[in-house]
């Protein structure tokens, strides 16, 4: 099963990525909203990558699932079953608001990147495609 992080959203971006080796959307229900677990699993990584993007990465036999920006209050190792709370909205790392400005020190560009890959296929997914 795979459910969209939050109970409420808006697509801000769609499908991309692609040109890196990438496939996400980004989503957004506004500045400190749960965020929840897309799958059930466990935390497999937990960290700052190097441009200062909070990440987190759950996985389970089929779906590894990257997200990124958000406070997250999981730890790594932990079980998180589907529709758990994982943390909550913010704008950490590299986001930028709809003028393409850098969003850093400001009230702004509050999403989560979502990345889902398909172990089974071998490869990133849409997210979108995921819903039923």
């Amino acid at each position: 099963a795979f459910i969209i992080p939050y109970t409420n959203y808006q697509l801000t971006q769609g499908p991309h990525g692609m040109s890196y080796g990438h496939y996400a959307i980004d989503i957004a229900a506004g500045n400190g909203e749960p965020i929840l677990s897309p799958v059930s699993g466990f935390v497999s990584e937990l960290y700052v990558d190097a441009i200062g993007n909070p990440t987190l990465v759950i996985e389970n036999e089929v779906y590894e699932v990257t997200m990124l920006h958000g406070d997250y209050s999981v730890e790594l190792g932990q079980k998180v079953a589907l529709g758990e709370l994982v943390g909550s909205e913010s704008n950490k790392g590299n986001t930028r608001d709809m003028n393409g400005n850098s969003c850093r020190n400001r009230d702004c560009g509050y999403h989560t990147h979502l990345n889902v890959f398909d172990k089974r296929a071998g490869q990133n997914v849409n997210p979108l495609d995921l819903l039923p």
